[in-house]
């Protein structure tokens, strides 16, 4: 047996050395995708014009992250070269540039521009933009720098689309019923036409000089076979306005208003209509695999025969302001967000993976709790009130207290708490499931903004202002507590050891002690021992104590953009809600409650495991004397397993079994056609290949994620400036077969 040791696990170590934010809920109802693009059947970019923010996938649209947000001027196109280079126009003249897949940008604004509407690039540097106010710009350079062009159009024919056969001859469609063309790489246009109808043309293609297609309100198409001498009017069989265009050889895909998608695989000649759901799509986009993704209002629908049919893939949860977080074991939990104005809106979000997805489960408010068994209630404004027996999948609406209820609390199908304010402010009990409410505090307008029992007695209720009570007898009674600063939490781990945001006590709230520490803006705190216990701000930045309070240590970052709400510890997580319907979950900061399952990564008679601590392999299910690193290259067939104890001392599972077999003889190695040097690199490095074939790189990080892709034909030089130092596999595909080599990134 051969161990086989390698630096791409230290790399990954040195790399990440705090545990990181994933935000689980990017897409909303109010997401709306003017541009989507797959580069592969895999990798693709969106942008959400009313969230202002740039979406990523590298599962085929299945999940998406979220690389940009807030982007004030509003994303309205995207162009992609590959996987990592790629443009985002925007309103005000923004241009965003990206090298590396939008995981850093270079943003020039040109008010001038007015609010570019869309972009084409008919290779690496020369493209061009077309604004609302008829106005094109090329560039030269990869859109660095942007030169007017003379489109001729007066302000109000705003540019709908552009695109450039080669370098020279290109054309525009504009607002009432232009369509533009250029002969000269887009320095002067001239128009072309007519059509038989005046429509608003919004996106066209041209397959060559000649032979043209567009697609427009009112669902019509137009096409030429003369470079736009003279136009056909096609049917299409809708009146619903077609807006976006993708098309893969003799098939184009159109999607519209109301749901509608028209497809045609004779090149535009004639086209069928298909209902996909019935909101507006947005945009579409074709791969020549066949993949394909429609953009459309609060969703994303995939389909996987160029278009034909279609099915939901992703649908976009509540856009709201999260106020409160319960779960009720390690996987179910809730949260409830508030706000019907602005674009907010009021609503429930419920998992049942722990936090990894979330779904839309009704109407929300501000306060939310559920019980280890499925019973709990929430409330909002006015009054309202809902309570649950079954974990919310279900509820049933009572009228509750006049106030607008901020926490609740619930002991079982009857006894329910409510408590908030201002106005009517106060603590709420019920014991007939809502039928009539009793206020158990009563001492003006005073705003409760968190509750806390640790049983059926002995509770605490914490206000922003300074209002801090606590009960001895299920909230029937309540007493106020020593004086201390407001907060928006409360923890007690049991009768005697409690938290709020900056102070703690050790005798069940008689008196408190001042911590150092934690953050100002604390808006949870929580405890799983005596001893070990986690601060999270507003700003996603976590704290955490292993001495009951007394210091305080940082564990995971702010977030960008975030305003959080409330957050919960989730077997061995930390998941934060936030504004805007912003759902994040950490990376494991702690050991769960079930063994994770280490991942193997098998390279022919090589295994190795990404996930760096303590490793131990097995063959048939005995320990392999010395096989303990991260890469283990069989010389013997069985079945290899793996166990790994991480940073954080949390030991997994035992892997998936992967079966090696070995036949004894020993097979000629084909001598390698590629050499990569200099390897290790700090940047640039050198392909040379032996054949001038054409060939295809993708570069892959320690995780198997491609992070470049591009074209190969005799010797090349690719820059890794950009990329973080660590191990790389580098997989060469030529019509000979494929390689695979590692490449270090210093």
């Amino acid at each position: 047996m051969k161990i086989l040791a390698t630096l791409l696990f230290s790399s990954v170590i040195a790399l990440s050395t705090m545990a990181q934010w994933e935000l689980v809920t990017p897409i909303k109802t109010r997401s709306e995708f003017p541009g989507i693009q797959m580069v592969s059947d895999q990798i693709g970019y969106a942008i959400d014009r009313p969230l202002g923010a740039i979406l990523s996938t590298d599962d085929g649209g299945i999940t998406w992250a979220r690389l940009a947000n807030n982007i004030t001027s509003q994303p309205r196109a995207l162009f992609m070269w590959d996987a990592l280079r790629g443009i985002v126009v925007a309103g005000g003249g923004t241009v965003i540039r990206t090298a590396n897949g939008f995981q850093t940008t270079t943003t020039s604004l040109n008010p001038t521009f007015g609010n570019i509407s869309c972009i084409y690039f008919v290779n690496d540097t020369l493209g061009w933009i077309g604004t609302e106010s008829g106005k094109i710009y090329r560039s030269t350079d990869a859109g660095a720098n942007w030169a007017l062009m003379a489109s001729g159009q007066p302000t109000t024919n705003y540019i709908t689309a552009i695109q450039f056969v080669d370098t020279a001859v290109g054309y525009a469609s504009c607002y009432a019923g232009e369509m533009l063309k250029s002969v000269d790489g887009g320095l002067t246009w001239q128009g072309v036409g007519p059509f038989d109808q005046l429509v608003l043309i919004q996106d066209i293609h041209f397959y060559d000089v000649d032979l043209g297609v567009g697609v427009g309100n009112g669902g019509e198409v137009i096409r030429t076979t003369d470079g736009g001498v003279t136009w056909d009017s096609i049917p299409t069989n809708t009146t619903s306005s077609m807006v976006d265009l993708a098309v893969q050889g003799g098939t184009l895909v159109a999607c519209g208003n109301f749901g509608r998608v028209i497809r045609s695989t004779d090149a535009g000649l004639t086209w069928n209509v298909i209902q996909v759901g019935n909101t507006d799509h947005q945009s579409v986009t074709l791969t020549p695999g066949g993949k394909a993704l429609l953009g459309t209002n609060g969703r994303i629908h995939t389909s996987t025969d160029m278009g034909a049919n279609w099915e939901l893939l992703v649908e976009g949860t509540w856009h709201t302001r999260i106020n409160k977080v319960s779960f009720m074991d390690a996987d179910t939990g809730v949260a409830i967000g508030w706000q019907t104005s602005g674009g907010f809106e009021s609503g429930l979000l419920r998992t049942t993976d722990g936090g990894r997805h979330w779904s839309k489960a009704g109407g929300g408010g501000l306060g939310v709790h559920v019980t280890s068994d499925g019973i709990g209630c929430l409330g909002g404004g006015s009054g309202s009130f809902a309570r649950t027996n079954d974990g919310f999948v279900t509820r049933t609406p009572v009228t509750g207290p006049s106030v607008a209820i901020r926490c609740t609390w619930s002991f079982d199908a009857n006894t329910h708490i409510v408590a908030g304010g201002a106005v009517a402010g106060g603590i709420y009990r019920t014991t007939n499931a809502g039928t009539s409410w009793t206020r158990v505090l009563d001492v003006g307008n005073i705003t409760i903004n968190d509750l806390w029992f640790v049983d059926a007695l002995q509770g605490y209720a914490v206000g922003e202002f300074g209002d801090n009570y606590r009960t001895v007898d299920g909230g029937v009674t309540w007493t106020a507590m020593s004086a201390i600063s407001g907060s928006h939490t409360v923890f007690f781990f049991d009768a005697l050891h409690g938290w709020t945001r900056n102070f703690r006590t050790e005798d069940g709230g008689a008196t408190w002690t001042l911590m150092g520490g934690t953050p100002q803006s604390t808006m949870s705190i929580f405890f799983t021992s005596l001893d070990t216990g986690y601060a999270v701000s507003a700003t996603g930045q976590t704290v955490r104590s292993t001495d009951g309070g007394l210091t305080w240590e940082t564990i995971l970052p702010e977030i960008l953009n975030a305003s959080g709400g409330d957050a919960a510890y989730v077997d061995g997580h930390i998941v934060i809600g936030c504004n805007n319907g912003d759902i994040f979950r950490s990376e494991r900061i702690a050991c769960g409650s079930t063994p994770w399952v280490p991942e193997v990564d098998v390279d022919d008679e090589t295994l190795c495991t990404s996930i760096a601590g303590t490793i131990q392999w097995y063959r048939n299910g005995e320990p392999i004397e010395g096989g303990n690193e991260a890469c283990l290259t069989a010389e013997t067939g069985g079945s290899y397993q793996v166990i790994v104890t991480d940073a954080l001392g949390c030991t997994s599972a035992l892997s998936e079994a992967v079966q090696i077999v070995i036949t004894g003889v020993e097979q000629p190695r084909t001598a390698l056609r590629t050499s990569i040097h200099p390897n290790p690199t700090r940047s640039v490095i050198r392909i040379d290949r032996s054949t001038l074939s054409p060939a295809q790189l993708e570069l892959l990080d320690p995780q198997g994620r491609l992070v470049l892709s591009t074209n190969l034909a005799g010797s090349s030089m690719i820059d890794l400036a950009d990329l973080p130092a660590g191990l790389y596999l580098a997989r060469i595909q030529d019509h000979l077969g494929v390689e695979v080599i590692r490449v270090l990134k210093e």
